[in-house]
């Protein structure tokens, strides 16, 4: 039995390095997140994000199979999910793991965990192992639209769309590893299965303290409508 309410974060790695790390924006999550740890249970996955994606590249173009490029990729979330926790480290009941079942504490940041999972999955399936039926998912983008809004800049935001009308967009990419999309398919059907909210946000602080206290927030709900 779950004794509180799990809160499940999907924090993307070009939100903790999107050049360089982050510092304002770790240090803001931090202290917001701790702020929430006596009501709530969090748990953090933490994405690759482009160093995930350099190292992939390189080494897919010399001839590395898919399967080791998607534990490359895990490595890459590895690393960042350290870099996050290093922002909790002072908080007692926080801690870092390789799975997001096998430590109890109020804050656990991990990142991947086997091949063909992205993060993204990996956040649902903590979802669903934790009962909770609301994922947040922090983006550099800050929601779903129409079109990419890096290279269209009349891209139209989606505030609302359910499941089925979201995987029609994404069925005709191609599931290598390290795709730079916002959600994966995988993720999507796992969401749709155990109707697990997703919200889509971007790296205000205010807006994911909002979307943690079920309030109006930025961004985009996938949800069974």
């Amino acid at each position: 039995m779950i004794p509180m309410k799990y809160i499940i974060l999907s924090l993307g790695g070009s939100v903790v390095n999107p050049g360089k790390f982050d510092n304002s924006f770790l240090t803001s999550f931090s202290e917001m997140i701790e702020k929430y740890a006596k009501k709530y249970m969090f748990v953090i996955v933490v994405g690759g994000g482009n160093v995930a994606r350099e190292y992939i590249s390189y080494a897919r173009n010399n001839g590395l199979d898919e399967y080791n490029l998607d534990y490359i990729g895990i490595l890459g979330t590895r690393m960042n999910a350290m870099i996050v926790y290093s922002h909790f480290q002072k908080y007692e009941n926080s801690c870092y793991s390789e799975h997001f079942y096998d430590k109890k504490c109020e804050i656990l940041i991990t990142g991947g965990t086997v091949p063909g999972h992205t993060t993204d999955a990996v956040s649902m399936l903590a979802a669903e192992y934790y009962k909770s039926k609301k994922v947040i998912n922090v983006t550099s983008v800050g929601g779903i639209y129409d079109s990419d809004p890096k290279i269209n800049k009349n891209a139209k935001l989606i505030e609302l769309i359910d499941y089925e009308s979201l995987l029609k967009m994404f069925y005709s990419e191609k599931s290598n590893a390290g795709p730079n999309l916002v959600l994966d398919l995988l993720s999507l059907k796992i969401a749709e299965r155990s109707s697990i909210e997703i919200d889509v946000v971007g790296k205000d602080i205010k807006n994911i303290e909002n979307a943690i206290n079920g309030e109006k927030f930025q961004g985009t709900v996938v949800k069974k409508i």
